[in-house]
């Protein structure tokens, strides 16, 4: 996904996905995303699709947030693919009918050094590190850390989803008040 591209999903009343459109398929298949391509996403819980419950629970409050305002709500966050960095932001609109869309854009992309590849299983909790569904960062040794400058075991390191305090309070901030 570059620059240019944007990728759109639309939600209706209960978060099902009723329509995705830009360039949903092709950054999908070219991130290993085949169950996520837009034949298999449509009339599905979107919630579903997203690893981690504080992770879940943030976006809810972002969905519940956007649908009483009638500004959009702008956030920041990072997909990274194992070779690169990619900042990106989302915005979320509500639409008529307590429906939302959603935009992702790309803001910029930067070369990582070495490329990592993350699973979100396949170890015991306890071997896991935590990575921040929002800035990628991952916890280490109780501090949040960028993944290049973390010593990991070899690729594929296994990740349970969360989100930091510094993302958490970021996307409280832009959320319009209760």
């Amino acid at each position: 996904m570059s620059a240019s591209d944007e990728v759109y999903c639309r939600l209706d009343k209960r978060n099902r996905i009723v329509g995705v459109g830009g360039a949903w398929d092709r950054f999908a298949l070219a991130n290993d995303g085949g169950a996520v391509t837009a034949a298999r996403v449509l009339g599905t819980d979107f919630l579903s699709h997203v690893s981690g419950e504080a992770t879940r629970s943030l976006l809810d409050r972002v969905l519940r947030g956007a649908r009483r305002s009638s500004a959009p709500v702008v956030l920041p966050f990072r997909c990274d693919s194992p070779e690169c960095e990619r900042h990106m932001e989302m915005t979320v609109q509500a639409e008529p009918a307590s429906g939302i869309l959603l935009a992702y854009r790309v803001l910029r992309v930067v070369p990582l050094p070495v490329p990592l590849r993350f699973v979100g299983s396949g170890l015991p909790r306890g071997r896991m590190l935590f990575r921040c569904s929002t800035c990628n960062r991952l916890l280490r040794d109780g501090r949040w850390h960028e993944p290049s400058s973390v010593d990991v075991p070899a690729t594929p390191i296994a990740v349970s989803y969360g989100v930091c305090h510094d993302c958490r309070d970021t996307v409280e901030r832009l959320l319009p008040a209760a």
